[in-house]
């Protein structure tokens, strides 16, 4: 079976931009701070030169009242899934779900990676939340 590979473009972050994602993997952990996080891997999409590339992105639990404690809710409004009051938080309810992001190239360690800066809905509206649905099988 051939195959062609190009590696000039492996390991490489996507330029710094606005860009549509998809989730394509989201796994429940637990932060450096003893947080529940849910650990996504963002994939972009519509893309001419970088469709299908990916990058981490965490999404933290942080206590009310403590400094960030706001974003997770953003994020989870922005994916639309249930974001307000007491909610069970599943993350294979996140697979799929499309947004936009800023993301930008840091460096850490000697390499650079990406990372979303301004999370934003996919469309030009938060979408509706719906009620994960268990499968019918």
């Amino acid at each position: 079976m051939p195959i062609k590979y190009d590696s000039t473009n492996v390991g490489k972050p996507i330029p710094a931009g606005e860009y549509c994602l998809k989730i394509g993997d989201a796994k429940e952990l637990v932060s450096k701070g003893g947080n529940p996080m849910i650990e996504t891997t963002l994939v972009v999409i519509e893309h001419p030169q970088h469709e299908g590339k990916t990058f981490r992105h965490w999404v933290v639990f942080i206590p009310p009242g403590q400094p960030g404690d706001k974003m997770n809710v953003h994020f989870r409004k922005c994916i639309g899934v249930p974001y307000d009051g007491d909610v069970e938080i599943d993350a294979s309810a996140w697979f799929g779900k499309k947004l936009r992001a800023v993301v930008s190239v840091e460096e850490k360690d000697g390499y650079e990676n990406n990372k979303a800066t301004k999370i934003m809905p996919y469309g030009e509206t938060f979408p509706e939340v719906k009620a994960h649905e268990e499968a019918p099988f």
